[in-house]
This record gives structure tokens, sequence and C-alpha cells, in this order.
């Protein structure tokens, strides 16, 4: 079995990014996508919108179609990253789901595939995203069957019946953006959890991540004060899916869901309410049963410094904070994959000059 340079798991901007660096340092490589480019957007929830204008949804060398002020769909996203495949000619591997990952006794790394071969590869760079299993707290368990449960990977609310009372847990961009489609023909709360900032999307007339940008406050290292502040005051820039405006569509703003029991949730600010709905718009969690390199794993997660694991030649790129802000966002991909780059070459060379 031939042995390649690197291996990149995940097709997302990150992996994609990454598999062109390798390209275009002339490595043997290979991108290993679950499903099909774009579909970890292409399946987010219907009409879902980028609170990042367009301008910053680009990667090196390929400009991002449409008007560069605008807001872009999640569709948008996921077409351009096909054609972002396309258009460099990457090596990639489309509906190829990774099971395993060992390394092998001389020193190759063997990724196990679900239909039962395998690949080697000298390095390995986990870009499996941050998305991966919807994670739902543990009192979702003391609601009563009846009770109808989603969670943030929902794609569209046409399951949920007109006139049902709603509760969505969580107010991210998801979260935000499900309670808006719902006003109107649903009862709906939108629990908010800890009070956080929700900045305009555009302030001076420009979209607020040119002036975070600008500012550098995006590329603040992760352990700068600016990073500290960023952390504990969560700012989501939301624009029209504001309290205010959410507010004056019926949406009723409470606190922290506390606990359930039966058909009803708690919520700190305005006591047990009757649900009919619930969406778990809480985060996610990592998908790590892949992984057989236990040391590489803890209860949080992937485990990496920058991008680098414990394990040699095993690298890892987009993730929330793995430099920067910026590092969740497609304007933090060429930051984060160049930082990985340097280690990774430099253990691709060493190897290379051990017989």
């Amino acid at each position: 079995m031939s042995r390649l340079d690197c291996i990149v798991i995940g097709g997302g901007q990150f992996g994609l990014h990454t598999a062109r660096m390798l390209q275009q340092a002339d490595l043997n490589y290979l991108l290993l996508e679950r499903d099909s480019i774009g579909d970890v957007w292409r399946n987010r929830l219907e009409g879902m919108k980028l609170f990042t204008s367009r301008q910053f949804c680009a990667l090196p060398g390929l400009a991002f179609p449409g008007d560069p002020e605008g807001f872009p769909t999640t569709v948008e996203i996921a077409d351009y990253l096909v054609s972002y495949a396309g258009h460099f000619d990457l090596q990639v591997r489309e509906g190829c789901e990774v099971v395993g990952l060992d390394r092998l006794s001389n020193g190759s790394f063997q990724v196990d595939l679900a239909d039962g071969t395998s690949l080697l590869a000298t390095s390995i760079v986990n870009a499996t995203g941050a998305n991966q299993i919807p994670q739902v707290p543990a009192i979702s368990s003391q609601l009563a069957g009846e009770v109808q449960q989603l969670d943030g990977s929902l794609a569209s609310t046409d399951v949920i019946s007109d006139g049902h009372t709603v509760a969505v847990i969580g107010d991210g961009a998801t979260g935000r953006q499900i309670v808006d489609r719902l006003a109107g023909r649903c009862n709906v709360f939108l629990a908010t959890g800890s009070p956080r900032g929700l900045p305009p999307n555009r302030l001076f007339g420009r979209d607020i991540f040119w002036w975070l940008d600008r500012l550098r406050i995006l590329s603040a290292d992760k352990n700068s004060l600016i990073a500290k502040i960023l952390k504990k005051r969560n700012p989501v820039p939301c624009g029209e899916y504001n309290n205010r405006r959410l507010k004056a569509k019926g949406v009723k703003i409470v606190g922290r869901a506390l606990e359930c029991s039966g058909r009803q949730i708690r919520f700190d600010s305005v006591g047990w309410h009757d649900i009919d709905t619930v969406i778990w718009a809480t985060g996610y969690c990592d998908r790590t049963s892949w992984l057989k390199l236990p040391h590489c794993v803890d209860e949080r997660g992937f485990i990496e410094n920058y991008g680098r694991t414990p394990e040699p030649g095993l690298f890892l790129v987009g993730r929330k904070w793995l430099s920067c802000r910026a590092s969740e966002l497609v304007m933090g991909v060429e930051k984060d994959v160049e930082r990985v780059m340097v280690p990774l070459r430099a253990f691709l060379s060493e190897r290379k000059e051990i017989p």
C-alpha cells in the first residue's frame, strides 16, 4: 500500500484550503470528505444567513461571487466551496467516511474507511470542523415523550406545527434565526442564557467585521486580554435578529432554561411554562470515536495547542479559538492553515531524512 505525504480529513473551508496549500507545496495528499463538499453548509437551516458579509467569506485565490457588502446564505457558502475545489482541481474523495485513525509501528498513520479499506499517510490534518454533533443538555431527558425535541441541525421549521408553544434554547446565530422563522405562527420563547452583547451587523456604513479586522481584535491571540474579554462577553452581531426586533414580532426573550419536567420548562426569569416543542440550539461537540490515539482526546474533545496535537504529525484546523476569535470564521482560514503548515512541512522534511 503506497503512503501519502498527508491526508486531510474534512472537506469544509479549512480542509479545502489546507489541500490547496499542500498542492502548492507539491506534496502527495488526499482530502477525505464524509458526504459531499459543502454539505455541512447546505444542510443547515433553510435560508439561514451568515453574520459576516461576502467580502469576508472568500478563501485565498478565488473571489466570492455577489455583492461584497451583502450577507450570504449557507447555500451560497456550500456552492462556493464546490467551486473552490473544482477551480484548483484539488484531490478530493467524497462519500468517504473515516471510522478509524491509528499509528502503525513504522510511524505511518493508518486511516480506516467505512467501506473497509485503509489508507496510509505520513501526516494527518484533522479538519472535521467545530459543528459535528449537536450538544443537548441532560435536562432534556426530563421532558415527556410527547414533547417534540429538535436540535440546532434543524434544516427546516416546517416540521413544527402552527400554534405550538416552542422553546428555543440558545441565542446564537442559529437560535435567533429559528425563532425569527417561527414568530407569527407559533408562541415562541428564546432562552438566552448568560447576557451577551448584540452589536449591529454594520457600523458607520461598514460591516462590523471590517472594523474588528482593522483593529486587530479578531486576530488577537487567544491568550490575550482582548480574547479574554471576547470570551467572557461572547458577543453576536445578529443584525435584524436582535432582541428588540424579535420582541416586536412576539418572541418572548427569557433567561436560562433551568430544568424540565413533563411538558414544562422552568426559565430563571419567568418560571414554569408548558411547551409543545423544544429546539436545543446549544452548540456542538466533537465526534472523536474515530481517533484511536487516546492521548489526543479528552472529555472536551480533540486536544490541541495552536493546531498541534500531542501526536507528532497529527495537526488540527478549523476550531473555535484555535489561535484567535477569527479561527472559527472563514476569514480566519488563511492564518490558521498557514500556522499549521509550518510544523507540518518541517515534520515531513524530517521524516524523509530518516532512512
